[in-house]
C-alpha cells in the first residue's frame, strides 16, 4: 500500500469515529513489551555475581591498577576520579557558593555508601549520611585564636612554628583516588567517555619536606571497608593503597588567612574561624611501591653544572641564622630615632602622591641598635600655586572693554572662583615674576596674583584658565612632588630634619618601621652636606624568576623565586661584589605532581644558600613576601624586571588573591589600582605599587646606557662583557625542566643556576655602579631617585632647569597635559588632514664627503670639548638672552646671536658643571686619596660630564617642557658654521681634511712618525683654540692607518699611550660588524679582513691572504665546523610583534610570534636572537619562516642546522665587498668565486638604499636551475569532475604517477579529458595575469608595509602609512612584477614541455617517461600553445631593436 492510501484510510477511519461520537483513544490498547530484565532476590543476584566471576574476565586487571570485573552492574555510582566536572569549574561565590559546595560534599558522600547490594540500586532516597562530628568549642579554644590574633596585631617576632587549617577545610579535601576496592568496585559502562587523568602517579613519594603544611589527611574514609582475599586480582592495590600519601589538594578559602611571617622561612596559618588546627600525621612507608608504577622519565641529558656551582663556592654567603639575629621585627619605638633637640633625621630615597598628601619613604637611624630602618613620613597640607595675569581691560563676552583692571578686580574674581570651587581655605596675594618662553603675550616682567590652596582640593578646569580680569593661569598642573622639591629645594635622596614630627598618629599605614605624620609641611628642611654626613647603607636584594607556562590559560606562573639579600652596602664601598657577605633563599615547587624522590635530601646536604620546597605558588607568593617583610630591602635588582618578571610577578599575587600583596612596596594596600591589566596602565600602576622600594633593571634604558657595549642586553651577554672571567651558561628553561632537572641532583643543579643569577645580577649592578651613578644624577637633577633608575634623561634635563629657574623667580613653563584617548584620536586626524610632522626637523650637524680609501699615513682627528654646551656658553644662547619675537613663519631663519646681555641662566648653569667637574678631577689627582674616595669622585665626575653634555637636547625635543625650537637652530647653525671655518683654516695650512662629522674633523698629516703627526696637531690646535674664548679644540686620536668607506664608517689603528708608550689599537666606527644584525661569524670574518687590511704589508701579499682565508672559511660552514651559536643574528624590534604589516618576511617577527605563542613576553624595543636554518635550494619557505631561536637550533632532537648558502650570500659577501671595494688586486667576482659562489651566475648591481651605496646580486634568469627559478610561481591544480577533488600537476617527471598513455588520470581513476585541462589551464593563467593587472604595489621598507593601487607624484617614494608623503623613506615596487608574471607562463610552459621533461629524465624511471612522453607529445602540445599564445603577447621576452638602434641611423627592413 502507497503512502497517500495509507493516508487516505486513516482519514477515513478518523471521519467514521467522529461520526459516530466515539475518540480515537476510546479504542487504544496498550502493546505490553517484553521484560527487559529478570526480577531475582538479593540472595538470586549474589547466586549471578559468583556465576559471573567464574566466568574469564572480559577487561585486563592490569595488576590491580587497571579495570577489573567484579560481576556487577553499574547504575547511578560514579567511580572516584572519573567526574565530568571539577570543583574548580563550578561556581563559587560567597556564602551561597559555599553552601552548594558543602551540599555537593554531601551528595557525593551519599552516592558512595549506596553500593552496598541490589536493594539500594532501586530506592528512591538516599540513606542518610552519618552525622559529622562537631567540634566543641571550650576555653582553651579562645585562647588559642586570641593568642593568634595578638601576633597578627603586635606584630609579635617569631610566633609559634605550627601550621593551622580549620576543620572545615578537612572535610573538603579529596584523597586522591586509587585502585577502588572490592566494596566499590562496580560493572563498567559500555560507553564511556574518555578522560585524562591527570592524578599523581601511584608511587608513593618520599616524604618531602614543604616546610610547615606537609601534615597528612585522616585516611580513614578511603581505606576499604574490608580486606579483600588474598586471590582476589586488586588485593595488591589495596594494600598499597593503605600505605600511600594522600596529595592535598589547595581550597582557598574566603575567611582563611595566611600570613607567613620569616624565621628564616617559616609559615604560620592564622585561622579565622576559631577552631584549632588539625593534627600533622606522618605515615611511614613501609611497603616499597613497585617501579612499574612509576611513569617513564624522558632520559635526562646530562648537563655539567660545575661552571655555576663553583661561583656559588667562592661566595661569601653567611648563614641565614647568623643574618636574623639582626633582623627586627615590629614597630620602631620614636624615642630610638628622634635626635636630641627633638627633630627627626630622614635620608629619603622615594616618595608617592596619595589624596593630596605627600609620602616620603627613606632611611632613619635607630640610635639603640645602630642600624638604620624604614621610615615613613606623611607630609599633609602642601598648597597649591597658582599665578593669575591680569589683563589690562576687562573682557566681557570674548571682547576687550575699556574698563582697565588693577589687582583688587582680579582678587575678586579669583576669591569667586574658589567660592564656587568649595574651596574653604586659601591665601591671595600679589607677586613679581619673569617669565622667559614660548608663550605668546606673556611679559618679561610683570604683576601677578599669587593663589595658594590645598591639593587635596580639586585642580582649575581648563575651562577657568582664562576669566574676564585675568588673562592666563600658570602652575594649574604642577606634580604635588614637584611643588614640594621646588619650595624647598630638595636636589634628589639627601637627608632631611624634620621638626615637631608626630608620632603615633598614624598606624599601619605603611610596612616601614617607623611612620610619622607632618602637619605643617615647612617644618621640613634639607640638610647640607656639611652637617648631614654621607647617605645611609642600603639593602639590596637581587630577584630572579623562573616561571613555567600554563597552557591551558597561556599564562606564565611562577616556578621559583630565588633572591640574594646584601644588607648594609654602602654606596662608596668598592669591596669586589663576590666577597661582599650576603645570604640567599629559593622558594621553589615541584613541575608536576611532585618532587624527584630524594630532592629533599640533597636540599638538606646544601651548606650554603636556605632552599625552601612548597606545594604551589600560593606557598611560593607567601613565602617571598614573608622574606620582603623580614629584609625589608631598600633596592630590588633584577633583570628585565620592568614590564617581565615583576609584571609577572604581581599578575600572579593578584590572581591567587594572596594575604599581605603589597608588602611588594612599602605602602599599605588592600585594593588593586583599577589600571591594573588595562593597556598602557600597567607600568605607572606597577611602579605606584612598588613605592618606597627602589627598582634597578639591568635591561632597562639606564641599565642599556650604563653598559653600551652590549647588543642585545641579555644577562649571558652582560656578564661576558662586564665580569671577566665569568661564563654563565644560557639554559632553555622547557627543556631543562623535562630533561636534565627532571632528576634530584638535575634539579638541584637548577636552583643553583638560579640562585648564581642573582649573584651576577648583583654583581653587574655593582660593577658599573648603578646605584652610585644614579644618586650622583638625581642630586644634580633635582628629581626623583627612582624615575633617573628609569633612563629619564629628559625630566633630569627639566627639573635641574626647574630649580634653576625657580630659584631666579622665573615663571616655568607648565607640564605637558595628559592626552586621553579621545584627544590622541583627534591629533592623529589632524594628522592625517594636515602635513604634521611626528618629529621637528630643523639642520643639525654638519657632515663632510668623504675621501674614501686607505690611508698608510698617519691621521689626526681634531675634536671640540663638548661642542654644543661649549657654543652655548661662548655666544650666550638662552631662553633669557636671545631675542625670538622678531621671527618670522620662516622655519629655516636663524635667530640672531645676543649682544652685550648679562650671562643667561642656561649658559651659567653650563660653566657651573663644567667647572665642578674640573674640581673634582683635580682632587682625582690627589697622591694619598683612597679608593673609595676616587670611586666616588670617578662617579661624580662623570655625572657631571652627562648632565652638562645633555643640556642641548632639551632645547630640540618637541615634549620637552624647555622646548625652543630657534634656541636648537641657533646652536646647530653656529655648530656647522665652526666646523667650516675649522676646514678652511687646516687648508690654509696645506693639511688635507679627509672627512668631518658635527664636532670634528680627520686631517691627514702625511706623516711617518707619531712625533712628527703630534707636532702638526699641536700647531693646528693653538690656531683654532686663539679664535674663540671659550671653545676649546683638542687631539682626540692618532690614526696611524686608516680604512675611509663611508660616512660615519671607518676602521683605523689607533695609538693609545699607555704608560708612556703608544700601543696600536683597532677602532671601528659604523661598519657593518659594528651592526647587530650581523652574526659573530659574519663579524669575525670582517675583523680578518680589517686586521690584513690594515697590517702594513705589501698588497699583493695581503690580497692572497684575504682570498685563502675566505675560502678557509667557506670550507669550514659547509664542512658544519663552524660552532652554531656564531651564525646567531640579533635584531631589534622596532614595535610589537603583532603591530608588523609583512611578518611573513621577516625573520624576528617569526621567531617573536612563535616565542609569544609559548608565552613568552615579547615587547616592543626587545633584541631577538634567531639562526636562519634548512636549505634554500630545496624548500620554498622564505628565511624568515625558516628562522629559529638559538635554543630551539641547539636541542638535540630539533633536526636543524644553519642554512650555509644563505649566510655566505647575506651574512658573509656583502661585508667582504664592501670592506675590499678600495682595495686594488680583487674584485667582486673573485670574492664570490672564493667563497665558493657560482659568480658567473651573478650580475653585479648597485642599488641606493637609505642614501648609501649598497651592492646586491641577481641571479641571470637564463642561467638558474627551473626548481630555483620557479619556486615562487603559482601550482597548477586541477580538478577531477567525477570526484570532484584536486590534484597538483607538477610536470611528466616530477607527477609521472598521475600520468598514463591516454592522458593525466585522477587518484579515483578517471582520465581528465584534454579540453577539460585546457580550459582549467587557461582559467588559471587569466587569474595571474588579472593579478598583474591590478598593478598593488607594497613599500620596500619592511617597517612600513604600506600596500596601495595609489601611484605618487614623486615617482617611486612611498606616501607613508597614512598616504600623506612623508613618514617614510622607502621605495614604492609591484608586489606582482613583470618578471614574476613571466615565470608564471615559463613555468606553465615547461609543464607540458615534453622534449625538456625527456632530458631531465633520469634513473630507472627514464624509458617510463621517454614512453609517456610520446604517447602524451600531441595532448600536451596543444597544452603547452595555449600558454606560448600569452607567452607572445607578453612584452617582457621581446627587445625592440629598432629603439636601440634607431638612433644610430639603421632602419627596420
Amino acid at each position: 500500500m502507497s503512502k497517500a492510501a495509507a493516508a487516505r484510510n486513516k482519514f477515513a477511519e478518523l471521519r467514521a469515529l467522529r461520526e459516530s461520537g466515539k475518540k480515537r483513544l476510546d479504542s487504544y490498547q496498550v502493546h505490553q513489551e517484553e521484560d527487559l530484565y529478570e526480577e531475582v532476590d538479593e540472595d538470586g543476584y549474589k547466586k549471578v555475581v559468583r556465576e559471573r566471576l567464574n566466568q574469564d574476565d572480559f577487561v585486563i586487571d592490569d595488576n590491580g591498577e587497571g579495570y577489573a570485573d567484579d560481576g556487577r552492574e553499574e547504575w547511578d555510582s560514579k567511580r572516584p576520579g572519573y567526574d565530568t566536572e571539577s570543583e574548580e569549574e563550578l561556581p563559587v561565590m560567597g556564602k551561597s557558593g559555599k553552601a552548594a559546595k558543602r551540599k555537593r560534599e554531601e551528595e557525593k558522600t551519599k552516592k558512595e555508601n549506596m553500593d552496598k547490594g541490589i536493594s539500594n540500586y532501586f530506592t528512591k532516597g538516599h540513606v542518610a549520611p552519618q552525622p559529622k562530628a562537631k567540634p566543641v568549642k571550650t576555653k582553651e579554644d579562645d585562647d588559642f585564636l586570641a593568642g593568634l590574633l595578638g601576633e597578627v596585631d603586635n606584630n609579635v617576632p617569631r610566633p609559634v612554628h605550627q601550621s593551622s587549617r580549620s576543620s572545615r577545610q578537612q572535610d573538603k579535601r579529596k584523597p586522591r583516588a586509587l585502585s577502588p576496592s572490592v566494596e566499590d568496585r562496580v560493572h563498567h559502562v559500555s560507553k564511556r567517555t574518555k578522560v585524562t587523568d591527570s592524578r599523581a602517579p601511584a608511587t608513593p613519594p618520599v616524604d618531602q619536606d614543604y616546610g610547615d603544611d606537609d601534615f597528612m589527611m585522616n585516611m580513614d574514609d578511603d581505606l576499604p571497608m574490608n580486606n579483600p582475599q588474598p586471590s582476589s586480582p586488586i588485593a595488591k592495590a589495596v594494600e598499597r593503597k593503605s600505605h600511600a600519601n594522600v596529595k592535598v589538594e589547595d581550597d582557598e578559602e574566603e575567611d582563611m588567612m595566611e600570613v607567613a611571617q620569616a624565621d628564616g622561612i617559616v609559615t604560620t596559618s592564622v585561622n579565622m574561624s576559631g577552631t584549632r588546627p588539625v593534627p600533622k600525621i606522618k605515615k611511614k612507608e613501609t611497603y616499597p611501591s613497585p617501579a612499574s608504577s612509576s611513569p617513564a622519565r624522558p632520559s635526562a641529558q646530562h648537563v655539567d653544572a660545575s661552571a655555576w656551582n663553583d661561583v656559588t663556592e667562592k661566595l661569601n654567603v653567611v648563614n641565614s641564622s647568623q643574618a636574623s639575629e639582626t633582623t627586627s621585627f615590629g614597630k620602631l619605638d620614636h624615642n630610638d630615632a628622634i635626635e636630641e633637640d627633638g627633630s627627626l633625621r630622614m635620608f629619603w630615597t622615594d616618595y608617592i602622591e596619595i589624596n593630596g598628601s605627600l609620602c616620603l619613604f627613606g632611611k632613619v637611624h635607630n640610635k639603640k641598635t645602630g642600624t638604620y630602618v624604614s621610615c615613613f613620613v606623611k607630609v599633609d597640607n602642601i598648597l597649591r600655586k597658582l599665578l593669575f595675569l591680569p589683563r589690562q581691560y576687562r573682557q566681557r563676552h570674548g571682547r576687550d572693554t575699556s574698563e582697565e583692571i588693577d589687582m583688587k578686580d582680579v582678587y575678586e574674581e579669583v576669591d569667586e572662583l574658589m567660592g564656587k570651587m568649595k574651596v574653604g581655605m586659601h591665601k591671595i596675594k600679589p607677586c613679581t615674576r619673569k617669565y622667559a618662553f614660548e608663550l605668546p603675550d606673556i611679559p618679561k616682567e610683570g604683576e601677578y596674583l599669587k593663589l595658594l590652596y590645598p591639593y587635596s582640593k580639586p585642580q582649575l578646569q581648563p575651562d577657568n584658565h582664562t576669566g574676564s580680569t585675568f588673562s592666563h593661569v600658570f602652575g594649574t598642573n604642577t606634580p604635588l612632588f614637584e611643588q614640594f622639591v621646588l619650595w624647598k629645594n630638595i636636589m634628589g635622596p639627601c637627608w632631611l630634619r624634620i621638626e615637631n614630627a608626630e608620632f603615633g598618629v598614624l598606624n599601619n599605614a605603611s610596612h616601614c618601621k617607623l611612620e610619622v605624620q607632618v602637619s605643617k609641611p615647612n617644618l621640613v628642611t634639607p640638610m647640607s652636606e656639611s652637617e648631614s654626613g654621607e647617605a645611609p647603607p642600603l639593602t639590596m636584594m637581587s630577584i630572579a624568576l623562573r616561571t613555567v607556562l600554563n597552557v591551558k590559560d597561556n599564562k606564565q606562573e611562577i616556578l621559583g623565586i630565588s633572591a640574594r639579600i646584601y644588607p648594609d652596602i654602602s654606596l662608596t664601598d668598592t669591596t669586589p661584589p663576590e666577597k661582599l657577605p650576603s645570604r640567599t633563599f629559593t622558594v621553589i615547587r615541584p613541575v608536576n605532581a611532585s618532587f624527584p624522590i630524594g630532592f629533599d635530601a640533597e636540599v638538606k646536604k646544601r651548606a650554603k644558600g636556605l632552599v625552601r620546597l612548597v606545594k604551589n605558588e600560593q606557598d611560593i607568593l607567601s613565602m617571598f613576601l614573608s622574606q620582603l617583610n623580614m629584609v625589608d630591602p631598600d633596592v630590588l635588582v633584577g633583570h628585565q624586571l620592568e614590564g617581565v618578571d615583576f609584571s609577572i610577578l604581581l599578575s600572579r599575587l593578584q590572581a591567587k588573591k594572596t594575604p599581605q600583596w603589597s608588602r611588594i612596596g612599602r605602602m599599605r594596600r588592600t585594593q588593586w589600582p583599577s589600571s591594573m591589566g588595562k593597556m598602557g596602565g600597567n607600568f605607572f600602576a606597577e611602579r605606584s605599587l612598588l613605592s618606597g622600594r627602589l627598582l634597578c633593571d639591568l635591561a632597562n634604558d639606564m641599565g642599556k646606557s650604563a653598559m653600551t657595549k652590549c647588543t642585545s642586553w641579555s644577562l649571558t651577554e652582560m656578564c661576558s662583557i662586564y665580569l671577566p672571567g665569568t661564563s654563565r651558561r644560557e639554559l632553555d628553561n622547557e627543556t631543562a625542566l623535562k630533561t636534565w632537572a627532571s632528576t634530584k641532583e638535575g634539579l638541584m643543579d637548577y636552583v643553583s643556576h638560579c640562585e648564581v643569577d642573582t649573584f651576577y645580577i648583583a654583581a653587574l649592578a655593582l660593577k658599573v655602579q648603578m646605584l652610585p651613578l644614579t644618586k650622583v644624577l638625581t642630586n644634580l637633577a633635582g628629581n626623583s631617585w627612582a624615575r633617573t633608575l628609569t633612563g629619564t634623561r629628559a625630566e633630569r634635563n627639566e627639573y635641574i632647569l626647574l630649580h634653576e629657574f625657580h630659584a631666579k623667580k622665573y615663571i616655568c613653563p607648565d607640564k605637558a597635559v595628559w592626552k586621553g584617548k579621545q584627544q590622541v584620536e583627534e591629533e592623529k586626524l589632524d594628522e592625517e588632514t594636515g602635513d604634521v610632522k611626528k618629529k621637528d626637523k630643523y639642520k643639525g650637524g654638519l657632515v663632510f664627503e668623504p675621501e674614501k680609501g686607505l690611508y698608510d699615513k698617519f691621521v689626526l682627528v681634531m675634536d671640540f670639548n663638548s661642542l654644543y654646551p661649549s657654543i652655548i656658553q661662548e655666544f650666550n644662547i638662552c631662553f633669557t638672552t636671545v631675542d625670538r619675537t622678531k621671527l618670522s613663519d620662516d622655519e629655516e631663519q636663524v635667530p640672531e646671536v645676543p649682544s652685550d646681555q648679562d650671562l643667561g641662566v642656561l649658559p651659567r648653569l653650563i660653566a657651573t658643571l663644567v667647572s665642578r667637574r674640573r674640581e673634582v678631577k683635580s682632587l682625582m689627582k690627589a697622591k694619598n686619596a683612597t679608593t673609595e674616595e676616587l670611586a666616588t669622585w670617578d662617579i661624580k665626575q662623570l655625572a657631571l660630564k652627562l648632565t652638562a653634555n645633555s643640556m642641548y637636547g632639551c632645547l630640540g625635543y618637541t615634549k620637552s617642557r624647555f622646548y625652543a625650537r630657534p634656541l636648537a637652530v641657533l646652536t646647530t647653525y653656529k655648530g656647522r658654521e665652526i666646523l667650516r671655518s675649522t676646514k678652511d683654516l687646516a687648508e690654509s695650512n696645506s693639511l688635507q681634511v679627509i672627512y668631518g662629522d658635527t664636532d670634528s674633523v680627520m686631517i691627514n698629516a702625511n706623516v711617518d712618525n707619531v712625533e712628527d703627526a703630534m707636532k702638526v696637531g699641536h700647531e693646528f690646535k693653538k690656531a683654532v683654540n686663539d679664535r674663540y674664548k671659550l671653545l676649546e679644540i683638542d687631539i682626540d686620536n692618532v690614526f696611524r692607518r686608516i680604512l675611509l668607506q663611508a660616512k660615519k664608517k671607518y676602521a683605523a689603528i689607533n695609538l693609545v699611550q699607555i704608560d708612556g708608550k703608544y700601543v696600536d689599537k683597532m677602532e671601528v666606527k659604523g661598519l657593518d660588524m659594528k651592526r647587530r644584525e650581523y652574526c659573530n661569524l659574519s663579524k669575525e670574518v670582517s675583523s680578518k679582513l680589517l686586521n690584513e687590511i690594515l697590517s702594513g704589508d705589501e698588497s699583493d701579499v695581503v690580497i692572497t691572504r684575504i682570498h685563502e682565508y675566505l675560502r678557509e672559511i667557506s670550507t669550514q660552514m659547509r664542512e658544519n665546523a663552524v660552532p652554531t651559536h656564531k651564525y646567531t643574528i640579533y635584531t631589534k624590534l622596532g614595535k610589537a610583534p603583532k603591530d608588523y604589516p609583512n611578518a611573513d618576511g621577516m625573520p624576528q617577527v617569526q621567531v617573536a610570534l612563535r616565542e609569544i605563542s609559548r608565552g613568552k613576553n615579547v615587547r616592543k624595543d626587545d633584541v631577538i636572537a634567531y639562526i636562519v636554518t634548512g636549505d634554500g635550494k630545496s624548500t620554498s619557505d622564505n628565511a624568515a619562516k625558516r628562522s629559529y631561536t638559538p635554543q630551539d637550533v641547539a636541542k638535540a632532537d630539533s633536526g636543524l642546522k644553519p642554512d650555509v648558502e644563505w649566510y655566505l650570500y647575506k651574512q658573509i659577501f656583502p661585508p667582504v665587498e664592501r670592506l675590499c671595494a678600495n682595495i686594488s688586486g680583487t674584485d667582486t667576482v673573485r670574492l664570490a668565486d672564493c667563497l665558493g659562489l657560482d659568480a658567473r651566475k651573478y650580475a653585479i648591481t648597485n642599488t641606493n638604499s637609505n642614501g648609501g651605496n649598497e651592492t646586491e646580486i641577481h641571479p641571470l634568469e637564463s642561467q638558474i636551475e627551473d626548481v630555483v627559478r620557479f619556486k615562487d610561481a603559482s601550482r597548477l591544480t586541477l580538478h577531477c569532475r567525477k570526484c570532484k577533488g584536486a590534484f597538483g600537476f607538477e610536470g611528466l617527471v616530477e607527477s609521472m604517477e598521475i600520468c598514463s598513455p591516454s592522458g593525466l588520470t585522477c587518484r579515483c581513476g578517471h582520465t581528465l579529458s584534454n579540453i577539460s585541462v585546457l580550459a582549467q589551464l587557461e582559467h588559471e593563467i587569466r587569474q595571474q595575469t588579472s593579478k598583474y593587472y591590478e598593478g598593488w604595489m607594497v613599500c620596500d621598507d619592511q617597517a612600513c608595509g604600506n600596500r596601495t593601487r595609489q601611484m605618487s607624484v614623486y615617482g617611486h617614494r612611498c606616501l607613508g602609512p597614512k598616504g600623506l608623503g612623508h613618514g617614510c623613506l622607502g621605495r614604492m615596487r609591484y608586489e606582482y612584477t613583470e618578471k614574476m608574471i613571466y615565470n608564471q607562463l615559463l613555468y606553465f610552459a615547461s609543464l607540458f614541455d615534453v622534449d625538456k621533461a625527456k632530458i631531465a629524465a633520469k634513473g630507472t624511471d627514464k624509458e617510463k617517461v621517454m614512453a609517456l612522453a610520446e604517447h602524451n607529445r600531441v595532448k600536451f602540445n596543444t597544452l603547452k600553445s595555449v600558454v606560448e599564445k600569452y607567452l607572445d603577447k607578453c612584452g617582457r621576452q621581446w627587445v625592440a631593436m629598432d629603439s636601440l638602434f634607431g638612433r644610430l641611423g639603421f632602419t627596420a627592413v
